[in-house]
């Protein structure tokens, strides 16, 4: 597939992860594109587990950028094609794949022959170094930032429909309130921007309702199979992992 060049129009826009992933693996136009904006929508797990991995930011950087144009390659998609494939599981396998292979390759352009040797072919303590360095930390770390980016990407949106409304500014105030406690009372707020305190609780709660939906919508659009029994399983799992 021809990778979408930035002066092209985005004529797949589309970020439905069922849908992205089979356009990127029958190269439709596009799909490359949508396949890139819906990774980096996430790129705060990716990041995350990799830096757990106890690699420094600057590389850590790196390693994300190269997984990113590793998953772009026409076929990083070719054996996700079956039924229950979620994002969330898709990307940290890869990326786990992805980090173990560089990690191979390293050691062996150091070993001066750049001959990429198999994990079966290491002795113990070398296998043991081709993992992460704590794998449940890692772990944590990428579950915690993809609930954090959900929660960013549902509030980005809420904002963009504040922002056409020419609101942005009323949105910036009540958004504390959105997800937690605000430092200020609800009073204080009232009297700092003009609004009723009446009206600001039940524009805080309609918030928070809209929040909740567009959270599960957002996890909706990264499971293969939307079901509302598997949004439901996919948070209980997710908020297991945020304490």
């Amino acid at each position: 597939m021809d990778p979408v060049t930035a002066d092209q129009p985005d004529v797949f826009p589309s970020t439905k992860w069922t849908v992205v992933r089979l356009a990127v693996a029958h190269q439709e136009p596009g799909a490359a594109r949508a396949m890139d904006r819906l990774c980096r929508a996430y790129e705060g797990p990716i990041l995350a587990y990799i830096r757990g991995c106890g690699i420094a930011p600057e590389d850590a950087e790196d390693l994300k950028q190269g997984f990113f144009e590793l998953l772009l390659a026409k076929d990083s998609l070719a054996k996700s094609e079956g039924a229950g494939v979620k994002l969330r599981v898709f990307l940290l396998t890869k990326l786990k794949s992805y980090l173990i292979d560089r990690h191979r390759r390293g050691s062996a352009q150091k070993r001066g022959g750049g001959k990429v040797v198999r994990l079966s072919d290491l002795d113990e303590e070398r296998a043991r170094l081709a993992e992460p360095v704590d794998p449940v930390t890692p772990f944590i770390a990428y579950q915690r930032q993809w609930v954090e980016a959900l929660a960013e990407n549902a509030m980005a949106a809420l904002r963009a429909e504040y922002e056409t409304r020419g609101k942005a500014a009323l949105f910036d105030a009540l958004a504390p309130y959105i997800t937690r406690s605000g430092d200020e009372k609800i009073a204080e707020l009232s009297a700092k921007i003009g609004q009723p305190e009446g009206t600001l609780k039940s524009d805080i709660s309609r918030l928070r309702v809209k929040c909740q939906k567009l959270i599960r919508q957002k996890v909706a659009a990264t499971l293969d199979d939307p079901t509302p029994e598997n949004i439901r399983t996919e948070l209980a799992e997710l908020m297991g992992y945020r304490g």
